[in-house]
């Protein structure tokens, strides 16, 4: 019984955790509109990994350089997908929108968007 829930629980993580990405995907194309090859679009494929990130890991995740990582991170943060944790603009770390949410129902056992 104990694997079944898990199991379950774990689709149900993995369908809202893809849909979180769609609406991520949706924001960029009609907030910044990026080229098909930018940044942004690949760190938006690592971001369930790192519901914090920093400019350093996304480059280290997508393999892409400071500048366009950074690039990609402005245009994430202008369309709500990553929000600023300080006001500093050095050593910045975001926190992914909608993503904690998600991991905590998981940790404390419910399917995303369960109330109880």
């Amino acid at each position: 019984m104990a694997a079944a829930r898990a199991a379950s629980l774990a689709s149900a993580y993995l369908v809202a955790t893809n849909e979180l990405m769609n609406e991520w995907r949706r924001r960029l194309s009609e907030g910044a509109r990026p080229r098909a090859d930018a940044a942004a679009w690949a760190l938006i494929d690592e971001l369930p990994a790192h519901p914090i990130i920093t400019a350093p890991v996304a480059a280290a995740a997508t393999r892409r350089s400071k500048a366009a990582i950074h690039q990609a991170m402005i245009q994430l943060a202008e369309c709500g997908v990553l929000e600023p944790l300080s006001a500093s603009k050095r050593n910045r770390s975001w926190e992914v929108a909608g993503l904690l949410p998600l991991l905590e129902s998981l940790e404390a056992g419910r399917a995303p968007g369960d109330r109880r």
